[in-house]
C-alpha cells in the first residue's frame, strides 16, 4: 500500500483512538474538579508528537516499498523530541499534584474548559504568550515532519537546532508552570 495513504490512515485511526480515549477517560485533559475539564497542553503535545512520529513508524514499515516490513531505525533527534514531550507531561504533571495539594481551591484547571485551543493556550489570567509560542512550535515542526514523511517515504530526523527550539519552548512552558496557581503571600 502507498506510503502516503498508510501514513493519512494511521493518523486517522490514531486521533480517532485518542479523540475516544479523551471521551471515555480524560486523557488529554487536567485534573481537576470541573465537570467539562479543560485540556492540558503537556498531554496534548505528548499525545501530538507520538501520534506523528508512531503513524509515520507504521506506515513506513507497511508501505509497499518495504516488502521485509524492516523497521525503521529512528535517529536521536526523534528520540529527544519524545523525551522532551515526556518531560513536559512529567514536570506538568508533578506541578499540578503538588498545586491539587497545597492550593485545590485557586487552581485555574478547575474551572470549565473553553474549547482545545483556548484551554492549551491559557493560563489563569487567559491566553499567554509562553504556551502559544509552545503551540506553535510543536504545531509548525509537526506538520514538517509529516509533509517530509509524506514526501521522502521515511522518518526525518530534527537537527540540534530543531530541538534546542523546541526543548526552550517546553522548558519555558514547565517552569512559567510552576507558578501559575501560587498566590501571593501577604508581606508583613
Amino acid at each position: 500500500m502507498c506510503l502516503n495513504f498508510m501514513m493519512i490512515l494511521f493518523l486517522i485511526i490514531y486521533f480517532l483512538l485518542v479523540a475516544f480515549l479523551d471521551i471515555k477517560f480524560d486523557l488529554l485533559r487536567d485534573t481537576s474538579t470541573s465537570h467539562k475539564k479543560p485540556y492540558s497542553l503537556s498531554r496534548v503535545q505528548l499525545a501530538w508528537w507520538m501520534g506523528f512520529i508512531l503513524c509515520a513508524f507504521a506506515a513506513v514499515i507497511f508501505n509497499s516499498t518495504n516488502p521485509g516490513l524492516d523497521i525503521p531505525t529512528f535517529g536521536e533527534g526523534i528520540l529527544v523530541i519524545l523525551g522532551i514531550s515526556t518531560g513536559t507531561t512529567t514536570v506538568a504533571t508533578i506541578t499540578d499534584v503538588s498545586d491539587e495539594k497545597n492550593n485545590p481551591l485557586t487552581r485555574h484547571q478547575n474551572d470549565k474548559s473553553q474549547g482545545l485551543f483556548i484551554d492549551i493556550i491559557s493560563d489563569k489570567d487567559g491566553p499567554s504568550v509562553h504556551r502559544l509560542q509552545t503551540v506553535l512550535f510543536n504545531l509548525i515542526f509537526a506538520i514538517w515532519f509529516f509533509l517530509k514523511v509524506w514526501k521522502c517515504g521515511e522518518i526525518p530526523n530534527l537537527d540540534s537546532n530543531t530541538l534546542i527550539l523546541l526543548g526552550i519552548s517546553s522548558g519555558t512552558y514547565a517552569v512559567v508552570k510552576t507558578t501559575e496557581n501560587k498566590t501571593q503571600q501577604p508581606v508583613g
